[in-house]
């Protein structure tokens, strides 16, 4: 990797990180208060650093599952569904939802339900930025001829496919987040947003594990239907910030 030098380095790691970008302003824009940007700095910031983190859990689960096989088949295969549609899902979205929660309940700079799911959205694009370094160097031969066009084309790809599942997923526990944090102090209401969570990524992994067409356009449809569930949720949580600024504002509108 790093014996490319900077000149071919740089451009395949602007790209690696550009999707993430992207999805960011692209979520950034359904907050009609935006955000200090240094708060949204340090979440990405965290999801960057949570990625290794993350591999290496998963690694070692991966690891655990080899050494303690519990497949009467054989040949692990159900060892490596269970790592694939269940336990890596739940890992991911689990650490995702864990980091903002740590580092925003309580905190003040969250005043209104759509920053719960604005941060832990971003915190997922963090992770997906630095899932998209690793994969961008294990897939494309860079320094090959015609690397940088090979390594467009596959990030363009993960742009509609794996960057955008970690976004949704993530907008799904987010507003799970909002509702704990600002309606219900039910912490039911935050293993809910995570089953809801891991259960999404974990059913698009097991339609793209099959390179069929079929799967792949299910997954397709998958995304999109997890696309206006999200702005569906976008849209109650910023119903709700109006309703209560309307029920908090009427006492005061009789008195004058």
């Amino acid at each position: 990797m790093f014996g490319q030098g900077l000149p071919t380095l740089l451009p395949i790691l602007f790209l690696a990180v550009s999707p993430s970008l992207i999805w960011l302003f692209f979520y950034l824009k359904e907050d009609t208060n935006p955000e200090p940007r240094y708060w949204i700095f340090i979440m990405f910031l965290m999801g960057i650093v949570l990625a290794p983190i993350v591999i290496s859990l998963e690694m070692a689960a991966s690891k655990a599952f080899n050494l303690f096989s519990i497949s009467p088949l054989g040949g692990g295969y159900l060892e490596g569904a269970l790592l694939l549609f269940f336990i890596a899902p739940f890992i991911e979205e689990a650490a995702k939802y864990g980091a903002a929660h740590l580092a925003l309940n309580k905190n003040p700079i969250m005043d209104e339900p759509v920053d719960a799911m604005i941060y832990v959205i971003v915190v997922a694009l963090g992770f997906a930025a630095i899932e998209n370094v690793f994969a961008i160097f294990s897939f494309i031969p860079i320094g090959d001829p015609g690397y940088f066009s090979a390594a467009f084309n596959f990030m363009s790809m993960r742009f509609i496919t794996a960057v955008a599942l970690h976004g949704l997923a993530s907008g799904i526990s987010g507003y799970y987040f909002a509702k704990f944090y600002f309606i219900k102090k039910d912490k039911f209401l935050i293993a809910k947003g995570l089953f809801f969570a891991a259960s999404f990524h974990g059913l698009y992994n097991f339609l793209v594990s099959n390179r069929d067409a079929v799967p792949m356009v299910l997954a397709g449809i998958l995304l999109g239907a997890g696309a206006a569930l999200v702005i569906f949720m976008f849209n109650r949580l910023k119903h709700f910030q109006t309703y209560q600024q309307a029920a908090v504002d009427e006492p005061n509108d009789r008195k004058l």
